[in-house]
């Protein structure tokens, strides 16, 4: 792994990403990674030190995690542990084995997408509810059937059919982001 630094490239090797967002849990933890080409001063505050809302929702074929990042930015992410390298994998402690005030942390990352250069880095911290709903469905795709071209085609005609706004308002689950 590399660092991840404000001014520096997000990757080592890759200087241009395709704009939106993107969510990953693996070894190093929650990550949302925000890729905007020529991002506005607001919106690299609003992921600085914005008010930050998270949601998702969970079906068979994955989850969706749906983040507000300031007044304006709004971002949904498909997600299925499935699609995690081998190596980076990493399965969510067990709701049992963990404390009831249990805060996951999450790293957001902005990134101008034409340069790679990372905007704004901060952690903030899902709910204790939100925490062990999110673990608990990454763990029920642990030992579910995966199918990629099922979850691809899932992800694609969820996000043809509805826009950021219809997708928060499935999230069955949903947090502000603590510091």
């Amino acid at each position: 792994m590399y660092a991840i630094e404000v001014g520096k490239p997000y990757h080592p090797a890759r200087r241009s990403w395709p704009e939106g967002g993107g969510y990953n849990y693996r070894s190093e933890g929650h990550e949302l990674r925000v890729f905007l080409r020529a991002a506005a001063r607001a919106e690299v505050a609003a992921v600085a030190s914005g008010l930050v809302e998270f949601g998702f929702f969970a079906e068979p074929e994955g989850l969706f995690l749906i983040a507000r990042l300031g007044p304006t930015l709004c971002f949904h992410c498909s997600y299925n542990w499935h699609r995690v390298s081998a190596a980076g994998r990493t399965l969510p402690p067990p709701t049992e084995e963990t404390s009831p005030a249990l805060r996951a942390p999450v790293t957001i990352i902005l990134v101008e997408a034409t340069t790679g250069i990372v905007l704004a880095l901060r952690t903030v911290t899902f709910s204790p509810e939100f925490t062990r709903a999110l673990h608990r469905a990454i763990a029920a795709q642990v030992g579910a059937p995966y199918d990629r071209a099922a979850h691809e085609r899932w992800a694609d005609e969820t996000t043809a059919r509805n826009s950021t706004e219809q997708l928060w308002a499935r999230c069955t689950m949903r947090c502000q982001g603590g510091a």
